[in-house]
């Protein structure tokens, strides 16, 4: 049977969002390191302070977690991929440095607003135990689009250029968010508070901003490698992209299961292992077919998303999952800021290879913090607390 054919009307509506931010992302990633390469010339460290900057909206995700104690997450979540559609539409204006930062930073506003948003109306919306099932399928969903928004990008770039297929890439998503609004408001079992900083959640935080570290080395730096250094065309990046993409669609579900079947550490386990040594080889490797190979397998271990999700799901009361999930992105981003503008120096001062030697030093040390993971459910009796209503 088709899964979707088993999901809830929210949850129907929620996937059209998420499929909406999957033609974002698709366009976005396929397009942008070419464009600001090609198009507006920047260089390593402006790259740096415009992925840090663009980056400083996940400090306020606790801050839009309080909003929906006002807003409905449905609302909030469509007025934030709204903003995402408008921001990734401007870039068609571009022809600057400052203008490129300008739009990101209005995109990343509603991104953030909207990352918190997603995982807690994906748990909320998902019937049963088994939450990586759903989640994995969500994941499909949004792989799916990306798929078709790459396709698009791969064919139609010479036609429409960067300008239009940006436009086409904000209009879906705006869409998206749209449809989201008709989704229902009720949420809330019981009266959430705006504000969680726990003890025993530190772990997760921890995971989170460590998990920030090493995926925005990676996000900022890999493509930007791969062209700035290897002068590699659009047409190679769009490929590399869209094999990616088919590989997430096809593996979503079955890491989701394996989530549930062997539980998040082993998973995670398995996964920084991996990461651990496609760092050190995109460092130490210089055919670029290599760094092509390394970097369709780092998307391939994609599973932390899920994991982590999952994690939090086990071990908080419902009361705290959107509070705590906002929390974690707002760890993440606190090391999201950090290592873009670090790692801008380092390229300038002593090359791309320290960055990436960086990263594996981090996913290692991951690594050994993941060990630490338990999930059974804690008792609410204990809590160490800062907590705001």
């Amino acid at each position: 049977m088709l899964p979707w054919l088993s999901w809830n009307r929210n949850f129907r509506l929620l996937a059209v969002a998420v499929f909406g931010s999957g033609i974002f992302f698709g366009v976005q990633f396929a397009l942008f390191h070419n464009f600001i390469v090609d198009r507006i010339g920047i260089e390593a460290h402006e790259l740096g302070y415009m992925e840090a900057l663009r980056e400083v909206p996940g400090f306020l995700n606790a801050l839009f977690m309080a909003v929906t104690m006002l807003l409905s997450p449905p609302l909030l979540g469509g007025v934030s991929l709204i903003v995402m559609g408008f921001g990734l539409a401007l870039y068609a204006q571009a022809d600057s440095f400052s203008a490129v930062l300008i739009y990101s930073f209005i995109w990343s506003i509603g991104f953030h607003a909207w990352l918190p948003l997603q995982g807690a109306m994906s748990l909320f919306y998902s019937e049963g135990e088994e939450k990586g099932k759903w989640l994995g399928s969500l994941r499909s969903v949004q792989s799916l689009s990306m798929l078709a928004a790459i396709v698009l990008c791969k064919f139609a770039v010479d036609v429409l250029e960067f300008g239009g297929l940006f436009q086409i890439g904000g209009a879906a998503v705006a869409i998206g968010g749209i449809a989201l609004m008709f989704a229902s408001r009720q949420l809330q079992t019981e009266r959430e508070p705006r504000f969680v900083l726990r003890k025993r959640y530190w772990l997760y935080y921890l995971l989170s901003f460590l998990q920030g570290c090493r995926r925005q080395i990676f996000i900022t730096f890999a493509v930007f490698a791969l062209v700035k250094v290897y002068g590699t065309d659009r047409g190679i990046i769009i490929t590399l992209i869209l094999i990616n993409q088919v590989v997430v669609f096809l593996c979503s579900p079955l890491m989701g299961w394996l989530v549930d079947r062997f539980g998040e550490r082993i998973m995670l386990s398995l996964s920084y292992i991996g990461l651990t040594f496609i760092f050190i080889g995109y460092a130490l490797l210089k055919n670029p077919n290599h760094l092509y190979v390394l970097y369709c397998l780092d998307n391939f271990l994609f599973v932390g998303g899920i994991a982590m999700t999952t994690y939090i799901n086990k071990i908080a009361p419902k009361r705290d999952l959107k509070p705590t999930l906002a929390m974690g992105v707002t760890m993440n981003h606190i090391a999201a800021v950090g290592a873009p503008l670090i790692g801008g120096l380092i390229w300038i001062k002593l090359g791309y290879e320290i960055i990436f030697l960086a990263g594996g030093a981090i996913a290692f040390i991951t690594l050994i913090v993941t060990q630490w993971m338990k999930t059974q459910p804690l008792l609410a009796s204990a809590e160490p607390e800062v907590a705001a209503d």
